[in-house]
Parts: structure tokens; C-alpha cells; sequence
């Protein structure tokens, strides 16, 4: 009985983590550690990230502040998994 609880235990350690992780959304290009924050897109957001091209209302994109502005040259389009980290 003991063997079976722990049996079922250990593989259930080691499937419920495997599934919280979306498939295709392994690299997002940084983390939040790494200074960098997630966003989807909204219409405001679009006068300040106007001097950045191809970005688009609901884009994900991956961004550093300095302060209240982009970095410029952090910001990039991403998958949109990596938003709903």
C-alpha cells in the first residue's frame, strides 16, 4: 500500500510540472530577472512605442524601462505565450 501511495506520488511530481510549461514558449528573449517585462500592446501604448516599427495593438512584446520610457533597442515582438507567464 505505502509502495503504490508512493509510486503514484513521484509520478505525479513529475507530471504536473511538465504540463504547466506551453509548448513553444521555452525562450521569450529574457526574464524579469533579467530586467525585462512582458506586455501586450494596447492603444496607448502605441505614442510611446511609435518610433519602434511593426508593432501592433495586442503584439506581446518584451521591453526594458529606464525610468518611464523604452529602452531603445530592448523592444521586440514576441510570441504572445510568453505574455501569459
Amino acid at each position: 500500500m505505502k509502495t503504490s501511495i508512493l509510486i503514484l506520488s513521484c509520478l505525479a511530481m513529475i507530471t504536473f510540472p511538465a504540463c504547466e510549461k506551453e509548448e513553444g514558449c521555452d525562450d521569450c528573449g529574457g526574464t524579469i530577472l533579467d530586467g525585462y517585462l512582458f506586455n501586450e500592446v494596447t492603444t496607448e501604448d502605441l505614442t510611446a512605442l511609435g518610433a519602434f516599427d511593426n508593432i501592433e495593438v495586442g503584439a506581446c512584446i518584451r521591453y526594458k524601462l529606464d525610468g518611464v520610457e523604452y529602452v531603445p533597442g530592448t523592444v521586440k515582438v514576441v510570441d504572445d505565450c510568453c505574455c501569459d507567464q
